[in-house]
């Protein structure tokens, strides 16, 4: 985007070529990796009613969800020939079909007699797509087939009640789909989006978890709470490895997307230094790493914490108190800790460096940063995967969060990270998101794997620790939904007309104001 930098804009990227520099594998960093494109200095005002008033919705419906390149899809989705994926966005309904081996059509998803919809859920090996009121029917590529009652249907002319077509296009096994007959064609949209992923494209990754939940927030706060790590000092201190500080992450702007690198401290001594906690697990027991207070289960949803001078309290996994000298801590590490919890058998969080195995540690030597340990690691089990470039990955891809946002709802991360978000409207309501978790992991140069084809879908209220496929990432959904339903009262609760977001930090959210205004053809930031 802008070209011309005002110097007061605080960046990171002097330090983070430094750190790119210093790579092990610094010879193989992807280009795109040193584009330092920060946008000009805000701070942006942002109209409170943008995510509170049904108004916005109906020009979204008209001038965003009607003309947007979305993804709809993807190719794991479909076993076989035949196989049918809806895909609802606000009140519209379209139906994505495998029609041929290497070939995928959408249609809008209504029968063309009385309007039913084709389908309601997906559908596997059909031959047909046939109305469940009434019977017509249409071939998998949209020509009409049959129609009971034919002589009832005077005039009608066949070749003229084809379903109609949706614009399709593929990129990276994705399938996307624009309802605008009009529109510019998706690598246009995307642009240079493609060279971000040299050593694993998105079509080398196979889609090995789907996890979907309705958020009680309008679409645009539930999608901003995942663009940015200002968040992660207050809302998950238990995952600040490698250091922390205000400056952590790196922030892009280029063309329809924006970029976030996530690396820890590049300009602090880091970590405060706490003597290890008896029975720390990092998950039911744990020190908060910036004030040193101790969080620990006790009991269902009790949570005793323990300040380094010896106050203690006791309160709800909710951070309400119970009982103590203590009256109030960080709720969301009461979460953490007596909240729910992945079953034994599941994935572990990645601990700070003492977890680092000692045999990582005399390959690489005493001395070797924290982020060079945990690179390591990494690669250790990618060389189980695609040992073709695993020792050739650079530490940057392995120990960051390297995660984008394509205007106006997909985020998908970097080359060796899995995740994958997609956010939407619940259907027609405003104040509900669909908020969706894809993990996209590498394929196994040998061939071996299955793919997940179906969503897991959890209720409003439910647990994100009841879809454990998601790991410990599923614990910090549950930090981060915790903020969101009081973001959204308290953008209703406000005295204020505008929200202020910042110039750096909060960049990628500014950069999707910038084209949302430009695409629902707003004046004077209204």
């Amino acid at each position: 985007m802008a070209e011309a930098i005002d110097h007061s804009v605080r960046t990171m990227d002097d330090a983070f070529s430094a750190m790119l520099d210093a790579d092990t594998n610094a010879a193989h960093i992807n280009p795109t990796l040193r584009r330092n494109s920060p946008l000009p200095p805000g701070p942006s005002l942002v109209p409170v009613a943008r995510y509170t008033d049904r108004a916005y919705h109906e020009l979204e419906k008209e001038k965003l969800w009607k003309k947007s390149w979305q993804v709809a899809a993807h190719e794991d989705d479909f076993a076989a020939v035949g196989d049918v994926v809806p895909y609802d966005i606000t009140d519209m309904s379209f139906i994505i079909v495998r029609s041929g081996e290497d070939e995928y059509k959408a249609f809008y998803n209504a029968c063309l007699h009385r309007g039913r919809k084709l389908r309601e859920e997906r559908a596997r090996s059909l031959d047909e797509l046939r109305c469940a009121f009434h019977g017509w029917a249409w071939n998998l590529d949209g020509s009409l087939k049959q129609i009971p009652c034919a002589y009832d249907f005077a005039g009608l002319k066949r070749d003229e009640e084809s379903l109609p077509e949706v614009r399709l296009a593929r990129w990276g096994r994705f399938i996307f789909i624009n309802p605008d007959p009009d529109c510019a064609p998706l690598e246009e949209h995307l642009g240079d989006l493609g060279d971000n992923f040299a050593m694993l494209p998105y079509d080398r990754r196979y889609k090995m978890a789907h996890v979907a939940k309705v958020i009680r927030a309008n679409w645009k706060t539930v999608q901003e709470a995942f663009m940015e790590s200002y968040h992660v000092l207050m809302t998950h201190p238990q995952i600040l490895t490698g250091g922390a500080h205000d400056l952590c992450t790196k922030y892009d702007a280029f063309g329809s997307y924006s970029r976030a690198i996530r690396c820890g401290a590049l300009e602090s001594e880091g970590m405060p230094s706490w003597e290890p906690v008896p029975g720390e697990n990092g998950t039911t027991c744990l020190r908060h790493p910036l004030n040193g207070w101790v969080y620990e289960r006790i009991a269902d949803n009790v949570v005793q914490v323990t300040t380094p001078k010896g106050k203690t309290g006791k309160f709800t996994a909710n951070g309400d108190w119970l009982e103590g000298e203590l009256k109030d801590v960080n709720p969301h590490m009461c979460d953490w800790a007596g909240g729910g919890q992945l079953p034994a058998d599941g994935p572990k969080p990645r601990g700070r460096d003492h977890a680092i195995p000692q045999e990582v540690r005399d390959k690489l030597g005493q001395n070797a940063h924290p982020r060079t340990l945990r690179a390591e690691m990494q690669r250790i089990l990618l060389r189980d995967v695609i040992p073709s470039i695993a020792d050739d990955i650079p530490d940057v891809e392995l120990h960051s969060s390297i995660f984008f946002t394509v205007f106006p709802n997909w985020h998908p991360w970097g080359s060796f990270n899995s995740i994958n978000y997609r956010f939407r409207p619940n259907g027609d309501n405003h104040e509900e998101a669909i908020m969706e978790c894809m993990f996209l992991a590498p394929i196994p140069e040998d061939g071996d794997y299955t793919p997940v084809r179906e969503i897991h879908w959890l209720e409003p209220d439910e647990d994100w620790t009841n879809a454990p496929e998601l790991g410990m990432l599923a614990k910090v959904f549950n930090q981060d939904l915790r903020n969101l339903p009081h973001v959204f009262a308290g953008q209703k609760a406000t005295a204020r007309t505008h929200l202020r977001i910042g110039d750096y930090n909060e960049l990628k959210l500014r950069h999707f104001h910038a084209h949302y205004e430009k695409a629902l053809e707003l004046a004077d930031g209204m």
